[in-house]
């Protein structure tokens, strides 16, 4: 809006380096926008001018800007292109300006160049729709007679193995034969068909029918490598002072039953010994094996109809199958098999679901040491956690990223919310009822010779991102969470409780040491010396961290962290552990500190050093410790000062 703008500049030379500064001269205030009028767009395009308002950029009184001009002009692009319009071009449109009106002001007129090819004045309509599938580019693709063809309602098929069901990929374009052509069409399919995840390339192109408005579409698929074999190696290194190697293989099938279903078969294994910590005794040493299988659908199955009315992303049904065996040496193995079916869907480019009504884990404790079943007879709370038990529920989680897509660039402030709700062991419940079994917490109604477990989880997490400029970054996140046991159940399962501490929790205090409420599972004697794992049935924790770049890749960071965990029942066993509405604020834990990031986009490696600033277990009085820090001290960095080192960002 700064018509009258001068800009001047200067430049300093020193040795071998210069500097250039400029000085603008600004006459203000800026023009604004008075009047805009599209009526000269009508007479090629009829409709266009209110086709435009309904989304334009320019309003009456903004100021006038040359950004919003640019965007005006794509916008027209776009409705013309969606009404048929193949061949328009946005550098057949002209702005014109009229800021002799008076006070500042701007009346614009959009118009048309007087030279518009014919093509660019004509809509076309999609004569035919063709798919060439195993499309290369060291083939003549003319060369019809090298491919088989089939009919699919009315679309034609061309393909050299008979590797994919037709119907499968027909049912994900979007164009259709004899419709005007529209660029979001076009776009969705190239989404969708991407989406399938089978296919390394995919192209759109359209080809004029001589002396008329038609087009005909050909769609060109070259598939990806069937099959595939991977193999991942890594060294871990944890904020609790657990270190180990651990490997893992699968084996990808991206089009297992010829309908783009994505399988997968995965073997993992792991080794972590503690190496040093605040606890005494034994060193643990942890041993994990999982095996999992699942299979991916790209769209929906189930016995009742499900409306899912977007043209642009593809639902999934998932079913899977896993089993996992944790050996925690010298102290307890626990054997966890899962079964769940599922479904994925995407609303808009922000919005996520997921679905299972099915997801049944059995929970099955093997060998126990001797020291370890003396900790379960002391704690009622942390046996009846660790008992053999089934887990009958389903679960659903929203996802909102504002982040996504092309709405990252062009915002300053985005969003993240994700929401989950877990519900568990009630129709098992129903059922025996409706049989005439009593329901009866002290002695639980049992499957196959095992207690289910019957509870309701809910848990959310927010963050909101700031962004100062491209190199620095304010990040908030909140997390609460509560799950409660009920009817065949007085815990939760031990895999389904929360946790505080660690990497990617308060990082001035180790992994799942924190809590719950004002315990102190390190000052206790009958537990400190093999067990510091702490889990409640509430969590509140929040993160404040302000991001800045140093140089290259290197970005540095300084944070705050606070938090606690909480029980819903009293346990004897861990004094000061249950929640109270008039307390637990006073309960919270408080860390802070500053950490380094290797940021290659694809890959971050995070180091962050934290201490704690208030401590929950200490006396009400003495629970804020900042006057106790001393750098200096050897004791008091070794019992204060935590290094995480870890893969990605918190959040």
């Amino acid at each position: 809006g700064f018509f009258e703008a001068q800009v001047a500049y200067n430049v300093e030379k020193k040795e071998k380096t210069a500097s250039v500064n400029y000085v603008a001269k600004l006459v203000t205030p800026p023009y604004k926008l008075r009047n805009i009028s599209y009526r000269s767009t009508d007479s090629l395009y009829p409709g266009l001018s209110e086709a435009i308002k309904e989304e334009s950029f320019l309003k009456t009184g903004d100021v006038h800007t040359l950004d919003n001009l640019n965007k005006e002009l794509e916008l027209v692009e776009k409705i013309l292109r969606n009404k048929g319009y193949y061949f328009f071009d946005s550098s057949y449109l002209i702005f014109k300006a009229d800021s002799t009106v008076g006070e500042r002001q701007v009346d614009l007129f959009l118009g048309m160049e007087e030279k518009i090819p014919p093509q660019a004045r004509k809509a076309y309509r999609l004569d035919s729709v063709e798919v060439i599938n195993h499309y290369t580019l060291s083939k003549d693709t003319t060369l019809t007679s090298e491919y088989d063809t089939t009919l699919v309602r009315d679309y034609r098929y061309l393909y050299r193995k008979n590797d994919f069901r037709p119907e499968i990929i027909i049912n994900t374009i979007n164009l259709r034969k004899d419709s005007l052509y529209n660029r979001v069409a076009q776009d969705y399919t190239l989404s969708r068909l991407t989406d399938l995840g089978t296919f390394k390339f995919v192209n759109i192109k359209f080809f004029p029918q001589r002396n008329s408005n038609l087009l005909k579409a050909k769609v060109y698929l070259t598939p990806s490598l069937k099959k595939s074999l991977r193999f991942e190696a890594k060294f871990a290194s944890k904020s609790n002072n657990f270190v180990g190697p651990s490997v893992a293989v699968s084996f990808i099938n991206r089009n297992f039953l010829k309908g783009a279903e994505l399988f997968q078969f995965r073997v993992n294994s792991g080794y972590e010994v503690q190496v040093s910590g605040q606890t005494e005794g034994k060193p643990i040493n942890s041993f994990e094996l999982g095996i999992e299988a699942s299979l991916t659908f790209p769209r929906f199955i189930s016995p009742i109809r499900i409306a899912y009315s977007s043209h642009r992303y593809l639902p999934r049904t998932t079913v899977k199958i896993a089993t996992r065996l944790q050996n925690r040496v010298n102290y307890f193995q626990i054997n966890s098999f899962n079964l769940g079916y599922g479904y994925l869907w995407r609303e808009s480019e922000q919005k996520n679901h997921t679905f299972y009504p099915i997801d049944i884990t059995y929970f099955r404790r093997g060998n126990i040491s001797d020291d370890f079943q003396q900790a379960l007879d002391r704690d009622p709370f942390l046996q009846r956690s660790f008992e053999n038990q089934f887990i009958l529920g389903s679960n659903y989680g929203f996802t909102y990223n504002s982040q996504t897509g092309e709405q990252k660039e062009r915002k300053q402030d985005n969003f993240y919310f994700n929401g989950n709700i877990d519900v568990s062991g009630n129709l098992a419940s129903l059922v025996q009822k409706i049989v005439g079994k009593n329901e009866n917490t002290d002695d639980p109604n049992e499957l196959f010779g095992s207690p289910y477990s019957q509870y309701t989880r809910l848990d959310v997490n927010l963050r909101y991102y700031h962004d100062f400029n491209k190199n620095s970054q304010l990040a908030t996140r909140l997390i609460a969470g509560t799950g409660f046991a009920y009817g065949n159940s007085t815990v939760m399962p031990y895999i389904k409780q929360f946790s505080s501490g660690g990497s990617n929790s308060l990082r001035a205090f180790r992994a799942r040491s924190v809590g719950p409420g004002t315990y102190n599972a390190l000052a206790d004697t009958a537990v400190s010396s093999f067990f510091i794992d702490q889990t409640g049935d509430v969590k509140l924790e929040s993160t404040v961290e302000y991001r800045f770049g140093i140089i290259g890749y290197l970005k540095g960071a300084v944070f705050a962290d606070a938090g606690n965990i909480w029980l819903l029942r009293d346990d004897a066993n861990r004094p000061g552990a249950d929640f109270k509405w008039d307390s637990f604020l006073k309960e919270i834990g408080v860390g802070t500190g500053a950490g380094l990031r290797l940021d290659a986009s694809f890959f971050v490696l995070r180091l962050d050093f934290a201490f704690p600033l208030r401590k929950p277990f200490l006396p009400e009085g003495d629970r804020w410790v900042i006057k106790n820090i001393d750098f200096g001290d050897k004791t008091w960095r070794k019992n204060n000062l935590i290094l995480n080192v870890a893969i990605g960002y918190p959040f």
